[in-house]
C-alpha cells in the first residue's frame, strides 16, 4: 500500500473513532441549601441531589465492607465560617447483594440525595469542597469513578436581594 493511501486510511479510522466516541455522564449533580438567607448561629442543611441515567446506579456513602465498590465520599474545605454537624446522610438508598464483589451494598437508582447539617459561624460563610463517587451500568457492567467540586458560597446570603 502506498504511503498516501495508508495515511488516508489511518486518518479515516481516527475520524471514525473520534466521531463515535462520547463522554459518559450518567450522573448529574445539583446542590442547594434548605435556607437561602443565613446569619451567624443558623443551622441549615446542605442538599446534594443526583439524577442518574436509566440502567445506572450510584453507590451510597454508607457501606459495610473492606473491599467492594467505591462509596460516595464528600470532602469539605475546612475554615472557621461553618461547622459540620454529624455525618452526611443518604436519603432513600436501597440495599442488595452485589454478585461481583460478593458483599451487601447500599446504592441508588434514578435519583440520589445526600444531606449534611451545618452550623453557620460567620455572616459570610464559605462552604465548598469536592465529592467522589462510582456509578455502574446494570446492562454491561461498566463502572466509572468520577469526582467534581462544589461551591455553595455563592448560594448563601446574609440578606435578601431586592
Amino acid at each position: 500500500m502506498n504511503t498516501l493511501k495508508h495515511t488516508v486510511l489511518c486518518l479515516s479510522l481516527l475520524l471514525s473513532m473520534t466521531a463515535t466516541a462520547q463522554i459518559l455522564a450518567p450522573a448529574r449533580w445539583q446542590y442547594e441549601l434548605t435556607k437561602q438567607f443565613v446569619k451567624q448561629g443558623d443551622m441549615v442543611e446542605l442538599v446534594f441531589k443526583v439524577t442518574l441515567d436509566d440502567t445506572w446506579h450510584l453507590y451510597s456513602n454508607i457501606q459495610n465492607y473492606d473491599i467492594g465498590p467505591l462509596p460516595t465520599s464528600f470532602n469539605f474545605e475546612k475554615n472557621d465560617t461553618f461547622k459540620l454537624i454529624g455525618d452526611i446522610k443518604p436519603i432513600g438508598n436501597s440495599k442488595a447483594f452485589d454478585d461481583v464483589f460478593e458483599v451487601n451494598v447500599n446504592y441508588f437508582e434514578h435519583t440520589a440525595e445526600f444531606r449534611q447539617k451545618v452550623q453557620i459561624l460567620s455572616n459570610n460563610p464559605i462552604i465548598k469542597g469536592a465529592y467522589e463517587y462510582q456509578v455502574c451500568n446494570e446492562v454491561d457492567g461498566k463502572c466509572l469513578f468520577l469526582e467534581d467540586d462544589f461551591d455553595l458560597t455563592r448560594r448563601l446570603s446574609n440578606k435578601p436581594m431586592y
